[in-house]
């Protein structure tokens, strides 16, 4: 035999590195079956207790439909008619954009039409801002 396969040498009167014998079948089929017994006397034993675990007022009372309907918070609004309401609602910011009317009296803004304000920029071009003063940058 080559050195790769002999046995391990024995240690504290232990064999080599490898069991001798498997799991007894017998030992098996006693371990499933215990577990699936288990299993279905938990389900039996939580049947009958998981009832007298649950709140009293739960096992009391009984709610009906329209209680239960009470009890939920409204449905979302929805637009019946979208078409009509986009339509209108184009017809409102038209409106905006096409006539003089006050942004802020108390301030005494005002907006104008569009086409107003496209002829004054026109006329009188647009604001000379001031440009921003130049700082110097120090290298460190």
């Amino acid at each position: 035999m080559s050195a790769a396969h002999q046995p391990l040498p024995k240690k504290n009167g232990h064999g080599g590195g490898y069991e001798k014998q498997d799991v007894g079948f017998r030992f098996a089929m006693l371990f499933i079956v215990g577990i699936i017994v288990f299993t279905v006397l938990m389900m039996v034993v939580l049947f009958f207790v998981y009832p007298l675990l649950a709140p009293q007022s739960a096992r009391a009372r009984r709610e009906t439909a329209a209680e239960v309907q009470k009890r939920l918070p409204p449905g979302p609004v929805l637009q019946a008619n979208p078409a009509v309401d986009m339509q209108r609602f184009r017809e409102q910011e038209q409106r905006k954009v096409s006539t003089y009317g006050w942004v802020d009296e108390r301030r005494g803004i005002v907006r104008i039409p569009v086409e107003r304000a496209m002829e004054m920029v026109a006329q009188r071009g647009l604001p000379q801002w001031q440009p921003a003063p130049a700082t110097q940058e120090t290298k460190r």
